[in-house]
């Protein structure tokens, strides 16, 4: 195990403070990806949303393993059981080099069930990392947490497939 000093942690956090900011127009690409992944995700496309993946996608979500890989994620996706009626996103943050940068976000998701129409709410964070491939940034990881409802303190499912889910709960 390897101990730092309080003067190396120091000096590490000077130095990073020290590195050239993150380019503006990278942040607004960035911020395209992710605006258009959650209209696709909303309109329900998940072939759209797979075009803004890198093939060794990879998705954890907070109550299943996590999945690899184009193939595996869309499968995943496409046998939703909810129709997602709004996303709304806070607190974005985008930090990160030209190579390799990572996203923060709350979300709220208002979603129905296809066998009960009773809007849901969902609330939560994810974290994604993104890469540049070909001058074009996509994404290879994304991560997220599901918080309780602040409305009712009891929390809901997640908008997405478990991973556990049967083949009566698909679709």
């Amino acid at each position: 195990m390897r101990v730092w000093s309080c003067l190396t942690m120091s000096t590490s956090a000077n130095d990073t403070q020290n590195m050239s900011p993150f380019p503006e127009d990278a942040v607004q690409e960035i911020e395209q990806v992710h605006s258009r992944w959650t209209e696709f995700e909303a309109a329900g496309e998940a072939h759209s949303l797979m075009a803004l993946c890198a093939d060794d996608i990879e998705f954890w979500p907070p109550d299943a393993q996590p999945l690899l890989g184009r193939e595996a994620v869309s499968a995943w996706v496409a046998r939703g059981s909810t129709r997602i009626h709004s996303i709304e996103i806070t607190e974005r943050h985008i930090r990160g080099s030209n190579e390799i940068t990572y996203l923060t976000a709350n979300y709220k998701t208002t979603f129905s069930l296809k066998e009960d129409s009773k809007p849901r709410e969902s609330r939560g964070s994810h974290l994604w990392i993104l890469r540049k491939q070909a001058g074009t940034w996509v994404v290879t990881l994304v991560a997220w947490s599901l918080w309780c409802s602040a409305t009712t303190e009891v929390c809901q499912p997640s908008p997405f497939p478990s991973a556990e889910a049967t083949s009566s709960d698909m679709r």
